[in-house]
């Protein structure tokens, strides 16, 4: 077993968004994704990787398959392999997401 308390990986960068890795093993691959206010991701999609998304802290809007979807605090999203998605912090606080990722093409 192995605890990471997120407060000590949270480094935000002011050029660009960042991931923090905290666990990986076998299929499962999880990390925060840390926005300040205005970063982005641009869409894009993977064809062998379901991801699920937990907001910690702050708002901003995902875009799945060209459609904008609020997020805050507390919310929960789902985007199975070969979906589009984007991230964009549309808030005036830094944007924490933790992101679940499942390589669906790795048999363990």
């Amino acid at each position: 077993m192995k605890k990471i308390n997120i407060s000590d990986i949270l480094e935000f960068t002011a050029d660009k968004s960042a991931r923090k890795a905290i666990f990986k093993e076998g299929q499962l691959d999880t990390g925060l994704l840390l926005y300040t206010p205005g970063q982005t991701t641009p869409d894009h999609k993977h064809s062998n990787i379901d991801e699920v998304f937990y907001v910690i802290s702050g708002e901003g809007t995902i875009t799945i398959e060209g459609e904008e979807i609020l997020v805050k605090e507390k919310d929960i999203i789902f985007s199975p392999n070969g979906e589009t998605h984007g991230f964009n912090n549309t808030g005036s606080d830094n944007w924490v997401v933790l992101q679940i990722k499942i390589d669906t093409s790795k048999n363990d």
